[in-house]
């Protein structure tokens, strides 16, 4: 009789973890979208990117399924399941996951941070000359990812944003 209520209070305590789960997952979900809209992270990769992400909504979704993630290992655990191989799968997951992230974003952050840079200070401008690299032009357009010049031979080309650490503006218009 004390195995059955013993079995009885685990399984309701698992319940209750998945149905706090739940809730704290969305709770997570809603502070996490508040957070990024009141950065306004949508607003300024549509204008800068000229891509229409919903940045917020993905990364929002990834906070709340990480905590419905660890909720079902502690509810498998309290049932008495072993959860050891449970715990290294999902370590091995997020160990990919991040190095995917990475992997994916190794070549466009350097831009990013590059491209913030050279919006924050204005030291270029729209329609000033520029040489880097052996390209010269005058610059057309300046977003977060990269700038586009136009060279004397009125081709645009399109230049990294980290390939601007090295440039020399020859002369400004307006």
């Amino acid at each position: 009789m004390v195995e059955y209520s013993e079995a009885i209070i685990r399984l309701l305590a698992a319940f209750l973890i998945i149905i706090l789960g739940l809730i704290i997952g969305n709770i997570v979900k809603n502070v996490t979208k508040r957070i990024l809209k009141g950065a306004e992270l949508n607003r300024v990769i549509e204008e800068q990117l000229k891509v229409k992400w919903n940045l917020e909504k993905h990364i929002s979704n990834i906070a709340k399924y990480l905590v419905y993630t660890i909720m079902f290992i502690i509810f498998l655990d309290i049932l008495g399941i072993p959860t050891k191989i449970l715990w290294a799968v999902f370590i091995v997951v997020l160990i990919a996951v991040v190095l995917f992230i990475f992997l994916a974003f190794k070549d466009w952050l350097p831009n990013l941070v590059s491209g913030i840079y050279i919006l924050r200070t204005k030291k270029i401008k729209k329609n000033d000359i520029i040489e880097t690299r052996g390209i010269r032009g005058k610059v057309i357009e300046i977003n977060l990812l990269e700038t586009k010049i136009e060279t004397n031979n009125n081709e645009i080309i399109s230049i990294p944003n980290h390939n601007l650490t090295k440039y020399e503006v020859v002369s400004t218009r307006k």
